[in-house]
């Protein structure tokens, strides 16, 4: 809901701005994701690279405005070779996150410590951008891991233990590091070359309209895998 008024009072801005003045509403940074997989002693490494608009209207329209975030990118695909495929998504580390687990909550929080005092988003968007820094993601920051049993059937989705890659892959494998660091790279596309059904997908991975299963293929959409807002 706030991300909606952000937009409509945003788009009352850019007619309204000859007379008021509005300026900069948002500011946009990029940050790449590397995945480090070890396998039977050799590295395996993935990478994406997202963009977060953030949006904040509340200096301009007071308790009328509000804050939002516009997240472009797709999940990160790790092809482990005959051990298979696995994604690290655009959605919070467990089912149940929602908002509070997407990419905008994970880049604030990966650099909480960079970001104490500073209150409002567009000041925190500019000061990693200065900064341009880079770490190892805590483990209860990393992004959801999931793969399909099939990566043809949306349903077989599984999620998989960042601790504990062993436990679905076999011993040898294990997850090394994931490394968050801010650039001005590309924004990664092609996932869809994996699971081509997210092109046509509307619902739930399960089909479903709504979310009201207790399980992980009715809790996650297209959008937990690609968003475009460019």
């Amino acid at each position: 809901m706030a991300l909606l008024l952000a937009k409509r009072l945003a788009a009352l801005c850019v007619l309204v701005s000859a007379l008021t003045g509005c300026g900069s509403l948002s500011e946009t940074i990029r940050y790449r994701l590397t995945l480090n997989v070890n396998v039977h002693g050799k590295l395996v490494s993935a990478f994406g690279v997202v963009q977060v608009k953030q949006s904040d209207t509340r200096p301009i329209f007071r308790s009328m405005g509000g804050v939002g975030a516009e997240v472009s990118g797709e999940a990160v695909v790790v092809d482990l070779g005959a051990h298979g495929v696995f994604f690290a998504l655009l959605h919070g580390p467990k089912p149940g996150f929602g908002d509070l687990g997407d990419p905008a909550w994970m880049l604030f929080h990966a650099f909480d410590d960079l970001l104490k005092g500073e209150i409002d988003p567009l000041p925190k968007v500019q000061l990693l951008k200065d900064k341009r820094p880079s770490r190892v993601l805590q483990i209860d920051y990393i992004p959801m891991l999931v793969r399909f049993r099939d990566l043809n059937d949306p349903t077989s989705i599984e999620q998989l233990d960042p601790r504990n890659l062993a436990e679905t892959f076999g011993s040898g494998v294990s997850l090394r590091d994931v490394v968050i660091e801010i650039t001005e790279e590309p924004v990664t596309s092609g996932i869809e070359a994996k699971l081509p059904w997210l092109k046509t997908m509307k619902t739930h991975l399960d089909g479903e309209r709504y979310h009201h299963l207790n399980t992980l293929a009715n809790e996650l959409l297209a959008r937990d895998f690609h968003r475009d807002n460019r």
